[in-house]
């Protein structure tokens, strides 16, 4: 530890530095009738500064001040001193105020002189003296490079109130549109870190990109997704280096509250993550736990390489088709060969293999589970590994006392994540409990701008409770937004079965199998249609999946049999889904709430099947 420096005499209460009076109660700075406020912490700088005047003080010894007990990065530190300077309008270079120590340290070369003051002033400075020392002979406890901010936010003095928060796609500033992945991905990283503050309401990252490179002004994106503060900024990858320069706005007045620049090395580029988010959840009025506190600021070192391809692998995962999904679980894997503890990866490979929908159930769902398992056992912390872990026990073992306390763990540990919040409403549908289902639906819509999932998840609770018209509303929005949605096609052509309207189901069926890029097949159902009607062109869908299923693809059992009580084969649809049972196929956990299956509700090999699902609740 270095030796510490002499200590000046002067009073806390109020004293000068320069031609400035320090009014510490106040954290304020007054000169000429004005009075410039600060933020405590950076008083609290100050004020460790001006215990030792004219003397170098380290940065160790600062932090033991100012921060005591709490890790925080060297940008911290730096931040503060820059705004002391700003507001003594110091040049570094020729410091009249503060001058800069090679070593890493600080000297207030200002001249400072103490306020006269009373005895009990005099007491109480002497216990602030104490309490200095004190914390000063325990500096070395602290670690030099420490990695995460994580700043306690103080509560002294009032913080612009806002409870909302849209973070807006990163700007990526190489020049290289390869590098746009960098981008998106570090600001889906940014945007999950500050998800986990259970008081502040983050737009979801989907959401924004809509946004991106927009010529929107900031209050009228804050008005349209109803937010009181935008975060904007870029990133710019150079070599070994990455840097983020982010500005927080408040967007009722357009008001800056603060801007900055982070630079690390990529091996640090989670540190430079906790950087920005530690500043954000010290510039707002909401509670933040401790212990969310600590999951926003954890920052270990990462494999740039292996980091890189996640973020690669995360961008593929979001476009949701199998092909995609295949090349996400490719980087993902790649990034587990590099990395083997890297749990962000096994959680996207989690993620990737419970979504792929032609490979027996029996193939990936296993695989989910273990890449869910291994994520959570390398940080349990990761809400993404429980949601996946809570989907494969819900839809694979069908084990849902399990899937719901994993759903409720990973909103727990990030209440913002709208996809742990659209299966948790989805798992409720299922049980039939409609009305927590649909708050669940309600809240992640309320994350973002309604995207094409989120009406045609809204239109398939719509279907469960019987309003078949909402639900057909919900998708023509869903097409409005997107026409190649393939999904909304497919919702629409049950919608208008249920509703006795063959035809018009029909209509939306063929275009659903164009979108998915079968013309051929879309052309034979037409065909059939004009032969023999209705239930011909079915049968040709079902001869279509049959032919797949020959070539080694998966189709879903459970989708046949809809197909089946369509054209009048109960017999045929209760076979296929005791195939799905034998399959595992996930589609049957809607069994019990389904109006598809309503024919059959009675008999007693549906019953059975009901049971053997673990859907006897109903």
């Amino acid at each position: 530890m270095s030796a510490l420096p002499s200590r000046s005499s002067f009073l806390p209460g109020r004293f000068t530095v320069g031609d400035w009076t320090v009014v510490p109660d106040l954290n304020t700075l007054e000169r000429d009738g004005q009075a410039v406020r600060l933020q405590p912490k950076v008083m609290q700088v100050l004020l460790t500064l001006a215990e030792f005047p004219g003397e170098a003080v380290s940065k160790e010894q600062i932090f033991a001040c100012v921060w005591p007990g709490t890790f925080v990065s060297d940008e911290v530190l730096t931040h503060s001193i820059s705004e002391l300077r700003r507001t003594f309008q110091d040049n570094p270079r020729e410091a009249a105020y503060i001058q800069t120590i090679s070593k890493g340290g600080y000297r207030l070369v200002a001249p400072v002189t103490r306020a006269i003051a009373d005895t009990e002033a005099k007491v109480g400075f002497l216990k602030h003296r104490s309490w200095i020392v004190a914390i000063l002979l325990g500096a070395a406890a602290l670690a030099l490079g420490t990695v995460a901010y994580l700043q306690v936010r103080p509560h002294s003095s009032p913080q612009p109130d806002i409870r909302s928060l849209a973070i807006l796609p990163l700007e990526n500033l190489s020049g290289d549109p390869g590098q746009e992945y960098f981008a998106d991905g570090m600001t889906d990283e940014l945007t999950t870190r500050l998800s986990q503050i259970s008081a502040l309401r983050v737009i979801s990252r989907t959401s924004m990109m809509r946004y991106k490179r927009t010529k929107k002004t900031i209050p009228e994106i804050a008005r349209e997704l109803n937010v009181d503060a935008v975060l904007e900024g870029s990133v710019l990858r150079s070599g070994g280096r990455v840097r983020i320069s982010a500005q927080l706005i408040q967007a009722a007045n357009d008001r800056h509250l603060w801007a900055q620049s982070y630079e690390r090395d990529l091996g640090d580029v989670l540190a430079l993550q906790a950087n920005v988010a530690g500043m954000v959840a010290d510039s707002i009025s909401v509670q933040v736990t401790t212990q969310q506190r600590n999951r926003l600021a954890n920052a270990r070192q990462v494999n740039p390489e292996a980091h890189d391809l996640v973020l690669q692998g995360r961008e593929h995962w979001s476009k949701f088709s199998n092909p995609e999904l295949r090349t996400a679980i490719s980087y993902f894997q790649r990034a587990i060969d590099i990395d083997p503890n890297y749990a962000v990866a096994y959680a996207g490979l989690a993620d990737c293999y419970h979504e792929l929908d032609d490979s027996p159930p029996k193939e990936i769902f296993p695989k989910a589970r273990a890449a869910a398992e291994k994520a959570l056992q390398l940080d349990p912390g990761l809400a993404d590994a429980y949601s996946a872990l809570g989907w494969v026990e819900w839809n694979y073992d069908w084990n849902w006392s399990n899937a719901e306390r994993d759903f409720v763990r990973a909103i727990d540990l990030n209440p913002n994540y709208a996809i742990a919040h659209g299966m948790y409403a989805e798992f409720l549908d299922s049980m039939g409990r409609f009305d927590e289902a649909a708050k669940q639906r309600t809240f992640a819509m309320q994350l973002g701008p309604p995207d094409p999932i989120g009406y045609v998840n809204m239109a398939e609770h719509l279907t469960y409770t019987r309003d078949y018209d909402r639900a057909i509303e919900n998708c023509n929005k869903a097409l409005a937004l997107d026409p190649a949605f393939f999904f909304a096609q497919g919702r629409l052509a049950q919608l208008y079965w249920l509703k006795g309207m063959q035809e018009e189901g029909l209509k939306h069926q063929i275009a659903m199998v164009v979108l998915e890029g079968n013309s051929e097949l879309a052309e034979k159902m037409e065909s059939a249609h004009a032969r023999g009607g209705f239930k011909a062109a079915i049968r040709e869908k079902l001869k279509a999946d049959e032919l797949l299923r020959n070539q080694g693809t998966w189709v879903s059992p459970t989708n046949d049999s809809w197909y089946m009580l369509l054209i009048g084969d109960e017999h045929g649809a209760l076979f296929a889904l005791e195939k799905a049972i034998d399959e595992r196929d996930p589609l049957l956990t809607s069994l019990a709430v389904d109006p598809l299956f309503d024919k059959l509700r009675s008999h007693p090999r549906f019953i059975e099947i009901l049971k053997r699902v673990g859907l006897t609740h109903q």
